[in-house]
């Protein structure tokens, strides 16, 4: 059985199961990490699933759930306790480079597109782009405060 070749959706997977990794330790003390640990599983399993694709559908569909996880990360990192930060830190920061990897394949892909469809891809992934860079901005300010 031939190996099926890597993607960046395979990068996003890994940093939905560094989410579920931070969250681990305290699912037991924390209603709001349990969510957040399942959401980044589901997310992990969809990319899992869409990195084994190659439409231009797929990769922007897999820059929209890495785009989610870089934001959930984000937006729960307070919630964590310091020693499980630097971990969702990384997860963030590797979703969020991972959206921008899947955009450069989507604008590859999006130049064999025709017209309104080509149009309407790139918005979608450039839209991925901004909501992963916002998520990491977010992060960073709050690191600073």
């Amino acid at each position: 059985m031939a190996a099926r070749k890597r993607t960046p959706a395979d990068a996003g997977a890994l940093a939905a199961g560094l989410l579920v990794d931070a969250c681990r330790p305290h699912l037991e003390d924390s209603l709001r990490l349990t969510v957040v640990s399942d959401l980044a599983m589901d997310l992990g399993r969809r990319l899992e699933v869409l990195a084994g694709e190659d439409s231009a559908d797929s990769l922007v569909e897999a820059a929209l759930a890495c785009a989610d996880l870089a934001t959930l990360a984000a937006c729960n990192l307070p919630a964590l306790p310091d020693g499980d930060g630097p971990l969702a830190t990384a997860a963030l920061h590797l979703a969020a480079g991972t959206t921008r990897a899947l955009i450069s394949l989507v604008e590859a892909k999006a130049m064999t597109l025709e017209g309104t469809y080509a149009e309407n891809t790139l918005r979608d992934a450039r839209s991925a782009g901004w909501r992963a860079d916002l998520a990491r901005k977010q992060s960073e300010g709050s690191q600073r405060e």
